[in-house]
């Protein structure tokens, strides 16, 4: 509950004032009929809305704290989406952003909505979410999926954490995160586009997936090697032409198309280990018969 001499923090200095109705509600925000307010959401209204939070869908802990996270490094954009209540004062929508709030410390600009029928509450947030690979194509950016795979996967090779987007731990970014991603990364949409040009059409499952071998293209670049380069090596292990017993392209493919068989799966960090271990050997002109690299071993990152 409010101190007796609270007084809702409806507005900012610099902003204009955003609860014309004084927020005399905020404390019981119960209406008979559906209203629209805007506040300035606080972490001290936050914790009292929660307070209202009944039958909500389940907690996710993870997915406040990633909210919470993009709050504290101001990445949180004030979007429209409106925290609802019924005409109980029960929280339906909204918890995971209150309780981000709270957790940030921050505040931020929200719609609220009052005087929802309590029965339409099972209607409320049944729409289906935007993915990231949906948000960038509504940027304007091609191959969104493959551009948003790619930044997640080398975002974990960059920082060295290759597990850390591969494994079972997988850690999430939020689509504001994968966006700075691109800006610090603007040549990962080369990198897609020239493995969407190097994978074979019609030839079914290619025996690396597509943002692999944009982030495979862009390490080898990376560390000082032509396009035209990456290219070679990426088409030979793609399309297996032309290679002679002892390459270690040769080597490569055989172990991702025998993981291709019904039933064998080849985890993602050691399909990324091998193609990168297989470059450092053609590359240098090593030759081997059997490709080999094993889980617990240090991950081949190019230099």
């Amino acid at each position: 509950m409010f101190a007796a001499n609270y007084q809702p923090k409806c507005f900012e200095s610099t902003r204009q004032h955003v609860c014309r109705d004084g927020c005399y509600w905020i404390e019981k925000p119960t209406h008979e009929s559906m209203t629209q307010h805007i506040v300035l959401l606080t972490p001290e209204i936050a914790l009292t809305w929660l307070k209202r939070n009944d039958i909500n869908r389940p907690f996710s802990r993870g997915n406040a704290r990633l909210l919470a996270d993009e709050m504290t490094a101001g990445r949180w954009k004030e979007n429209g989406e409106s925290i609802v209540f019924d005409t109980n004062g029960t929280l339906i929508d909204g918890q995971h952003r209150l309780q981000a709030v709270l957790n940030s410390g921050r505040e931020y600009l929200v719609p609220v909505v009052t005087g929802i029928a309590a029965a339409v509450r099972p209607t409320v947030d049944t729409g289906r979410k935007r993915t990231t690979a949906n948000n960038l194509n509504m940027a304007g950016e091609a191959n969104g999926a493959t551009l948003a795979a790619a930044l997640l996967l080398w975002k974990g090779y960059e920082s060295r954490q290759v597990q850390g987007v591969t494994g079972n731990t997988f850690q999430k970014y939020s689509v504001a995160s994968i966006m700075e991603f691109l800006d610090q990364w603007p040549d990962m949409r080369e990198a897609v586009r020239r493995a969407k040009s190097l994978i074979p059409k019609g030839h079914g499952r290619a025996v690396i997936p597509g943002s692999e071998v944009a982030v495979l293209w862009y390490a080898i670049v990376d560390v000082g090697n032509s396009p035209e380069r990456a290219d070679e090596f990426l088409s030979s292990v793609l399309l297996g032409h032309n290679l002679a017993p002892g390459n270690p392209i040769l080597a490569l493919r055989r172990r991702l198309i025998d993981h291709m068989r019904p039933g064998m799966r080849m985890a993602k960090r050691e399909r990324l280990a091998l193609a990168l271990k297989t470059w450092q050997l053609w590359s240098t002109g090593q030759r081997r018969q059997i490709l080999r690299w094993e889980p617990e071993q240090d991950f081949p990152y190019l230099t």
